[in-house]
């Protein structure tokens, strides 16, 4: 397997990362290489990411402002902030009136990170863009540009070539269908 080609999408999607040296053949299979290739970077006195992470126990700390590609378009993201945050708290708050008869094994942070992911994936979807998670140790997405035909190549190459580690990648979508709590 070519493990470059992950990288050379990633590089038609950024411009920018053109600007860095592709890792060793013989560490792209590492995602800890791959990490480390697409690090954020400070830019003035912000930082710029094509990759960003969720904090395990925070769903509000999810790096929306880190987004490239957000902060390309020059969005105020504090309404985004503000959905989230009024979804989110009623979900912590009902779980923790009814812990007791929900039990301990539900896991209301999945809940939350759902909420979350569901936001950014309405924003997105206003720019023509759209989402992909990466599930490894911490939560990772990436703002792609709408191309379903790249972005099912990439995830292919991307779950083949971090099978062995326990990583990876999702095309997130948006169901029209209702939930049951």
């Amino acid at each position: 397997m070519d493990e470059k080609k992950i990288y050379k999408i990633l590089q038609d999607w950024f411009p920018e990362l053109h600007n860095r040296k592709l890792p060793e053949k013989d560490s792209r299979g590492e995602f800890s290489t791959f990490l480390q290739w697409i690090h954020p970077e400070k830019m003035a006195n912000r930082y710029r990411a094509y990759l960003m992470t969720v904090v395990a126990d925070s769903p509000f700390e999810h790096e929306l402002e880190k987004c490239a590609l957000l902060q390309n378009r020059g969005l105020d993201l504090l309404p985004v902030h503000t959905q989230i945050r009024e979804r989110v708290n009623p979900l912590f708050a009902h779980y923790e009136k009814h812990k007791a008869v929900i039990g301990k094994y539900y896991n209301v942070m999945d809940q939350a990170f759902d909420i979350v992911f569901e936001e950014i994936v309405k924003l997105l979807e206003c720019y023509n863009m759209d989402l992909l998670i990466i599930y490894a140790e911490q939560y990772h997405w990436i703002a792609v540009p709408e191309d379903a035909e790249k972005i099912e190549k990439f995830c292919k190459l991307f779950n083949k070539q971090f099978a062995d580690l326990d990583v990876s990648i999702e095309h997130y979508a948006l169901f029209d269908c209702s939930r049951s709590t």
